[in-house]
């Protein structure tokens, strides 16, 4: 195996040869190992960015305990680009070389590494905000102004040279249809940040490859939802963002005038997706057809379809793309009493939507965004700025979510599935009680896949309480209530 040329600290190279090692002598199975469905990835950029090591290692070490197949973590281009707020680009800056030592890694550094030894899989997903010399207005001095493309295909060169022999798994941008990571949205004369978008992955897709050709890059990584109406400041509907993007009208038809003028395919590997259903239940499809939330799957991928088979996307291999969906979860109330459910919703609607994802045609991975509750400060809505949408509450104690998500169990009709994280092959007894005191009894024996999955269906299934057990290690999952 021939590795490119390190521009790491000796910790660094001493890490990635160890993790390398253990890969090859231990071969775990896990459910990241092999078939349909087979990550459980994590996000929580605030508590590990600019964390001491004791406390990123610690925080590996709980992913660990539930069962967390990889990390995604945010390569944020102002905070590691010198001068972010200066209007004037660096002089003799190479921003392409990973080595530059104006650039500020450090951070990222000690979270890549301790996800290595923790054994953890690991996407960077790669964004803005841009340093303002960055842009192509700086004068305006906004960080999402209408990003330099260029500018975003050097930045992402010199986080992927750094950082590719720990990643396999790259996004490009994050959710470009919202007003925090891309502006304008769009004009008078149309969509505006589509095309942005599509200049930067033309720019940042092929230098990624040719550094990690066997890495997977993964393009859109739009949020779920948009809003009706055109301006800067409002966000597009995922869909529309879409054939935006790939240059074609509502019928699919060519666009070849204004912004699409020498149109290019944009490349990907797969699509990356944040389908967030905020406070409705999973199973709920979304009202406006330009949407894509958790149940919307096949409506996303029908569209992504299309545009590859009229070869506005365009895959490596020319096939269908998988679909990823890097970011999701259900805020809570408490803490937060504006956008959030309450705290036996998100424990039901997370084990839903794993559910919902795994029978969503050529999904790969769901994403729980975060471990921890942000931080509460201020008066008002403004206190919940930060996320709310943790396994844990900001001071840890821990949701009653934290009891399900490693071994999630849902009942549909007569169909029986859950989930034993972190995968293998493991031996399951359901188990069923009429009332809610008594002796549990064993009603069906199963074996999961090799990714911990497994799916049955139970005749004759009767109202009360049930649960599964399991063996290799032992546990068992939370109770779900039946009725008639």
């Amino acid at each position: 195996m021939i590795l490119p040329r390190l521009h790491y600290t000796s910790r660094l190279r001493a890490v990635l040869l160890a993790s390398l090692m253990a890969a090859a002598l231990l071969a775990l199975p896990t459910s990241a190992s092999a078939g349909p469905f087979a990550e459980v990835s994590i996000q929580d950029d605030q508590l590990l960015l600019g964390a001491s090591q004791a406390d990123i290692d610690a925080n590996m070490e709980l992913f660990r305990t539930f069962g967390i197949d990889r990390l995604r973590v945010s390569a944020f281009w102002e905070q590691i680009a010198p001068d972010p707020n200066s209007r004037q680009r660096p002089e003799r800056f190479d921003a392409a070389d990973p080595a530059e030592p104006r650039y500020r890694f450090a951070d990222l550094d000690r979270v890549v590494e301790s996800a290595a030894r923790h054994q953890l899989s690991i996407q960077i997903s790669i964004l803005t905000p841009a340093p303002i010399w960055a842009t192509r207005e700086p004068q305006r001095d906004s960080h999402v102004f209408k990003p330099d493309a260029a500018e975003f295909g050097a930045f992402s060169a010199a986080v992927a040279a750094r950082y590719a022999p720990f990643v396999d798994y790259w996004g490009v941008g994050n959710e470009p249809n919202q007003i925090l990571f891309l502006r304008p949205q769009s004009d008078k004369r149309g969509t505006v940040a589509p095309h942005i978008y599509r200049a930067m992955v033309q720019a940042a897709y092929p230098r990624i490859k040719q550094i990690d050709p066997t890495s997977i890059a993964l393009v859109g990584e739009l949020y779920g939802a948009g809003r009706k109406g055109r301006g800067p400041l409002v966000p597009i509907r995922p869909l529309r963002f879409l054939r935006a993007l790939g240059c074609r009208d509502s019928k699919y038809r060519r666009i070849r005038r204004g912004r699409c003028k020498n149109f290019k395919p944009v490349p990907m590997d797969a699509v990356g997706h944040h389908p967030y259903q905020l406070l409705l239940a999973p199973r709920i499809r979304s009202l406006n057809k330009g949407d894509a939330a958790i149940n919307d799957g096949r409506r996303l991928l029908k569209v992504i379809d299309r545009l590859v088979r009229v070869g506005a996307f365009k895959t490596p291999d020319g096939k269908l793309p998988f679909l990823y969906y890097t970011e999701f979860g259900y805020q809570t109330s408490p803490p937060d009493p504006f956008a959030g459910v309450s705290l036996a919703e998100q424990k039901n609607y997370l084990q839903r939507a794993s559910f919902i994802a795994w029978a969503t045609p050529r999904v790969r991975e769901l994403n729980q965004f975060r471990l921890t509750d942000g931080a509460i400060s201020g008066a008002g809505t403004t206190r919940f700025r930060e996320f709310q949408s943790g396994l844990l509450f900001s001071d840890r104690r821990p949701k009653p979510s934290a009891g399900t998500f490693p071994d999630p169990f849902v009942i549909s009709g007569n169909r029986f599935w859950g989930h034993v994280l972190p995968g293998g092959t493991h031996s399951v007894e359901v188990e069923h009680r009429r009332g809610t005191r008594g002796r549990f009894r064993i009603v069906a024996r199963v074996l999961t896949t090799p990714n911990g999955y497994f799916n049955f269906f139970l005749r004759g299934r009767r109202p009360g309480q049930y649960r599964y057990r399991y063996t290799n290690p032992v546990g068992a999952s939370g109770i779900v209530r039946v009725r008639r």
